[in-house]
This record gives structure tokens, sequence and C-alpha cells, in this order.
């Protein structure tokens, strides 16, 4: 079998491979280049494509918590308030109508249990007696005007005897003169000495009326020799007198107030006096009794003006002080209540302007809570509430919702989440 001679490998493939090679790197190096421009483009229109893509669905906003209050009518209490002094509701100074010697004063339990004479700030019922004079004399007196009396009511007993028989006299000389028995003269003296009987008669009237008159004085005397206390509350304001002291008519000796009630006086302007009725209860404080608050009654309403001020004298009467007491400085309080729709001054805003004003109202729109400014107009501020006038159309009614707090942050038609 014949073989083929083996012949070693050509070598021109060898040589023609690296011929070969050196003209194909430019053709791989242009294909990557368009390979890797492709890439960035499409790299990039993927970044355009999603960047687009979530500009057009930005991210939902969250709702805002906010508290919120009805819009309701409330009673507000609003007051003038007026200083007055204390007074006393009623005064007087005692006196005695008679003179004569003081041989007596009340005596109270002094601290211990030991007696003392009365003195300023003592407090007595009605009609103890506080003071008296030396009633020997008076009484005395009184025994004479009896005795007097005694004798012109004798003097008259006599007096209406001789009469009747000055009577019965006359009436016989009458009868017998009638029948020619006596003489003219002598019916003329039986009509006289009647005359003259009645005359004595009616003097001794006028006797017993006087001796009447006497005794009833010199027992009223009597009595003027004590002094009494005429209130049923009374204080002790002064007393001017001492014991065994000489005392004359009219002499004042003790000043009494009447403490069971008092009155403070002040003034009001005409602007204020028309709304004042007799009656009408006010409240009264002093700051000598912090804490305590008494009930006073209009007790006197001046009905004109003083001339010189133009104001009106008024008096406010507390009953039952318990401590209040005249010369303290008291605020009377004149109370006021009427009915508004109060908001806080924290949930209004201000708007466009400066002289605008708005609240946020929360509405349902869509199943979603959000808010609305609703401008509003205010009637006063209140502390720290403003009063606002609801509108018939377009503004606020009662019973809408508005934000509480921190509207400063909010905007018309934001998303809102109602905290209770």
């Amino acid at each position: 079998m014949n073989t083929a001679p083996q012949t070693p490998a050509s070598p021109s493939p060898v040589f023609l491979a690296p011929k070969s090679t050196k003209r194909r790197n430019p053709t791989l190096g242009i294909v990557g280049l368009v390979v890797t421009i492709g890439v960035a483009a499409t790299g990039r229109w993927l970044l355009a494509s999603s960047a687009a893509a979530h500009a057009s669905r930005p991210e939902p906003t969250l709702p805002v918590s906010v508290r919120v209050l009805p819009v309701v009518e409330e009673v507000v209490t609003s007051g003038v308030r007026y200083s007055g002094v204390v007074k006393e509701l009623q005064k007087v100074e005692l006196s005695f109508r008679v003179s004569g010697t003081i041989d007596y004063l009340h005596q109270v339990t002094a601290p211990g249990g030991r007696m003392r004479p009365i003195h300023e700030g003592d407090t007595l019922d009605k009609g103890t007696v506080i003071a008296r004079l030396d009633p020997d004399d008076y009484k005395r007196q009184r025994g004479q005007a009896a005795e007097q009396l005694a004798t012109a009511r004798a003097r008259l007993l006599q007096a209406k005897s001789n009469t009747e028989q000055a009577q019965l006299d006359f009436r016989r000389t009458e009868q017998l003169a009638q029948r020619n028995s006596v003489s003219t003269s002598e019916l003329d003296n039986a009509r006289t000495k009647l005359q003259g009987m009645k005359a004595v008669e009616a003097a001794a009237q006028a006797d017993v009326a006087s001796a009447a008159i006497g005794l009833d004085q010199a027992m009223a005397n009597l009595e003027y020799c004590s002094l009494v206390v005429p209130f049923e509350k009374s204080t002790i304001a002064l007393r001017a007198i001492d014991n065994n002291e000489r005392i004359t008519p009219n002499q004042r000796t003790f000043t009494i107030v009447d403490v069971s009630s008092v009155v403070i006086s002040f003034n009001v302007p005409d602007t204020l006096v028309g709304r004042l009725a007799i009656g009408q209860q006010v409240d009264v404080a002093t700051d000598a009794l912090p804490g305590q608050r008494f009930v006073g009654v209009m007790h006197k309403v001046a009905s004109t003006a003083d001339s010189r001020t133009r104001t009106y004298a008024i008096e406010v009467r507390v009953d039952n002080p318990a401590g209040l007491r005249p010369g303290m400085v008291a605020t009377v309080v004149f109370r006021k209540e009427t009915k508004a729709h109060l908001l806080p001054l924290t949930s209004v805003a201000q708007g466009a302007s400066a002289q605008e004003l708005i609240v946020y109202r929360v509405e349902d729109e869509g199943g979603r809570s959000i808010i609305r400014q609703v401008p509003v107009a205010f009637e006063d501020v209140l502390d720290n509430k403003v009063a606002i006038h609801l509108q018939e159309s377009g503004g606020l009614r009662p019973g809408d919702r508005v934000v509480a707090t921190g509207v400063h942050r909010l905007r018309d038609g934001q998303l809102i989440k109602v905290v209770e």
C-alpha cells in the first residue's frame, strides 16, 4: 500500500494569519463604540422615562392633625365695678331729756369673768338699759303730782255736788215764782248761785286735767331717767359719760350705730343709672375680707345728678354683713349676662388683608375632612375669647366645627385629621 509521503505544513497560512488579524482590530473597536453608545442612549431613555413617571405621580399629602370645636352659644357674664366706703345703716346720738346724776352704767362680762361698764365696740340688743339717772328726785315729783291730782279730783266732786244742789234750789224757786210765792229777786239769786256753782265745777275740772298732765309728765320724767338701746343690733360707737357724773338735758352720752345691716355709698354716671332699680341684687367684696362674697341690694338711687360731678348717688345695703364693718372700702359689682357665640383667640387668623380675619371650618368633601377659610367679624373680646357675629349666608353657622389652634400653619383646602 502506497502511502502518500508526509509533507510539512505549509508555511503560507502562518504568514497570512498576522495580516488578517491586523485588519480586524479597527472593526471590533467601531462595533464596541456603537454598542456603548446604544447602551448609554438606552440608559438615558430609561432614566428619563423613570423620572417622567415619578413626576406625573406625586406622593400623596398626609393629613394634618388638628383640634376642633363647635360654634355654640354661651352665656357671657360681664360686670362693672364701683368702690365705696361702708357705712352703718343707722346712727343715733343718745342723750337724757332730763337732768340728773348718773348712778348706773350697763355692765358686761370682761375677759377673766369680771364685770365692767360698757364702752366702744360693745354690741347690745334692742331694749337694753345702758345708763340711768338717780330716780329719787323724779319719784318724789311723781308722788307730788299724784297728790295734786287726787286733791283736784276731790274738789271736782265737791263742785259737782254744789252744782247739783244749786240746780235743785233754782228749780224749786222757779216753781214757787210761777205761783207768786217768792219774789223775783229770790228767783234771780237762785239763778246766779247755780251759774256760780257751774263755774266752780268747770274750774275744778280744769284743775283735774292740769294735775293729770302733771302726773303724766312726772311719770315720763321718771322714764327719761333711763337710756335704752334703740336698734335690733346696736354697737357702741362712743361713750361720753361716766358714773356719778352730773348730766344736763340733751347732753350727748352715747353714739349708737346699727350694724345689723351696712350700706356702701358711691356714685355712678348717667350711662349706668338707668339700668339700676331699687331691690336689684349685686355682688359685694372687700380686700379686708379676702375670699368672702356678700349679696347686696340696691337701697337708694338718687333721682337727680350732683350739680358738680354730674353723677348719681347710689347706696347698696348688705344685710347680715358678717364682718363687713363701717369704714371699710368695698367693691360693688353690677353683673350683666348675655348670650354670644365665642371662639378662642387661637382659632382666628389674619386673612388676605390686615383688616380681614378668618377661621378654618372643617368640611366633608368626598369622604375626606378638609378645611375651608371662612371670614368672620367679631363683636367683642372677652379675656382670651372673641365673640363672633354669625352671618346669615356664606359665614359661620351654629354647630359648625372650626380649628381651635395652630391656624397660622394651615391653608385653604388642606386635608386634616380631627383629634378629639
